[in-house]
């Protein structure tokens, strides 16, 4: 190694890093995954955790694979797709969920107004518009025989 001083800030950036890591193990491993999924009520969250769990073990795997210079990483690499599939089908059902309250809202708001125009008594536009009878309607005169309705 012909330069160690330039190796040893990535060292303990890497020290640092696995700091942080560890700091965040502790809170996955301080109970099981049932435990854990037990103390929470919503299905979102439970899902997220999940997630979370799978993710990380799939990717510490791979790091420690990658570590012993191991040829094959392929069923660690379908692993990882599955889990990514995983957490982009639970965005898309945040995004739809998102979706449906933003519709709903406006729904809503539609209603609330559509109903307070029409309980007080109030329009923006004619029911009948002018547009439609301009040029459209005779008016008969009087002709010694009689009128014809105006």
């Amino acid at each position: 190694m012909e330069d160690v001083s330039k190796v040893k800030p990535y060292i303990k950036n890497l020290n640092n890093q696995l700091d942080l890591l560890e700091a965040d193990l502790q809170k996955f491993s301080s109970k099981s995954l049932n435990e854990q999924l037990l103390l929470l009520t919503d299905e979102r969250e439970k899902l997220e955790l999940s997630n979370k769990y799978a993710y990380t073990l799939s990717s510490l795997l791979f790091a420690y694979m990658k570590v012993l210079d191991v040829k094959d990483l392929g069923p660690v690499m379908t692993e990882l797709d599955r889990v990514k599939q995983y957490m982009n089908t639970a965005k898309k059902l945040d995004a739809r969920k998102a979706d449906q309250d933003t519709r709903k809202e406006k729904q809503q708001e539609d209603a609330r107004t559509t109903m307070s125009r029409a309980l007080q008594g109030r329009r923006n536009e004619p029911a009948i518009s002018r547009v439609n009878f301009q040029g459209k309607h005779t008016r008969f005169e009087a002709d010694g025989e009689g009128s014809k309705g105006v």
